[in-house]
């Protein structure tokens, strides 16, 4: 599910946290990112196991409807398909979302109404009436489940529950939403999650990793490859954030000869859109672009493919 640039992202707060914190040491840290990521992945399974819950109101609604005295002629085309239909039922009985569920105590991270609210909020909406009552298909149940999901993450109560029992709800969002649509497109074939989804050693532990402990180890020297580099710039007063991913992207540079040094570059200058200053994608751009054509120059840079230093 992670890509390198959110890996990238929490190999930043973890840097952020190492330079910010007093008396913290390297293995917090590196145990502080393994966190992080695990997070990321209890943040799934969180969402769908909201989905099962969420879908369940759909039992209570239909008792609801069928003990009424004058029931209308919906209440009698009514059913409880939202929670009964093959693809929920995949979703409530994956072994991966049980499990995480249990682990991680997720009925305890659901406050009271919080999935009734939003079930009511969903059932009001045409596309579940016609849902409800109309014959059963797989396609249909698919829909309606993208449906729900695309509903809720339009919700601010939704959105505010969410980052309140997980504080990286706000950098994970866009993956974790992404990777939930999958998700249930491809359950109607495939009932497991983690071999698909799960984390990848390559991305998490290969890359993430691996960049995260050069950084903590060789500080110092990249400090001084950097130092001459920042003309007219004391070094202390550059934006922390900005130094932190300008030194992440030679030491990417540096001891990954397979990632384009043009992709090394780019990907830390977009992430000073999101977690830096206005004047810093073209400040990060102008050192790194320094910093490429320096350790180019003293053969520092190592790459196995063609065209990979451009």
């Amino acid at each position: 599910m992670l890509s390198r640039r959110n890996i990238r992202v929490k190999v930043m707060q973890a840097l952020y946290s190492y330079f910010t914190t007093e008396g913290i040491g390297k293995d917090e840290v590196l145990t502080g990112y393994d966190e992080a990521v695990r997070s990321s992945y209890i943040l799934l399974y969180y969402q769908l196991y909201l989905l099962g819950k969420i879908a369940e109101h759909s039992k209570d609604d239909l008792v609801k409807r069928q003990s009424k005295l004058l029931p209308t002629e919906f209440d009698k085309a009514f059913t409880a398909k939202l929670y009964e239909n093959p693809l929920t039922q995949k979703i409530v009985r994956n072994s991966d979302v049980e499990r995480s569920a249990r682990k991680y105590q997720f009925e305890d991270k659901i406050p009271d109404d919080f999935t009734r609210k939003l079930y009511k909020t969903f059932s009001l909406i045409p596309e579940y009436s016609t849902y409800v009552s109309s014959p059963n298909g797989s396609e249909e149940d698919q829909q309606i489940i993208l449906l729900l999901f695309k509903e809720l993450c339009r919700q601010e109560f939704y959105n505010d529950t969410i980052e309140d029992y997980y504080f990286n709800w706000l950098d994970d969002q866009s993956i974790v939403v992404g990777t939930i649509k999958k998700i249930i497109k491809d359950l109607k074939d495939s009932p497991e999650i983690s071999e698909a989804y799960g984390p990848s050693d390559e991305a998490i532990r290969d890359f993430g990793r691996e960049l995260l402990k050069y950084v903590l180890n060789h500080n110092e020297e990249l400090e001084k490859t950097l130092a001459p580099l920042i003309e007219n710039w004391d070094i202390d007063r550059v934006a922390f954030i900005d130094m932190i991913l300008i030194k992440m992207s030679v030491a990417e540079m540096l001891i990954f000869p397979t990632i384009p040094t043009k992709v090394s570059i780019n990907e830390y200058v977009e992430l000073t859109k999101a977690y830096s200053t206005d004047k810093s994608k073209d400040f990060v751009n102008g050192i790194l672009d320094k910093a490429l054509h320096t350790l180019s120059e003293k053969n520092m840079i190592s790459k196995s493919g063609r065209g990979l230093l451009e």
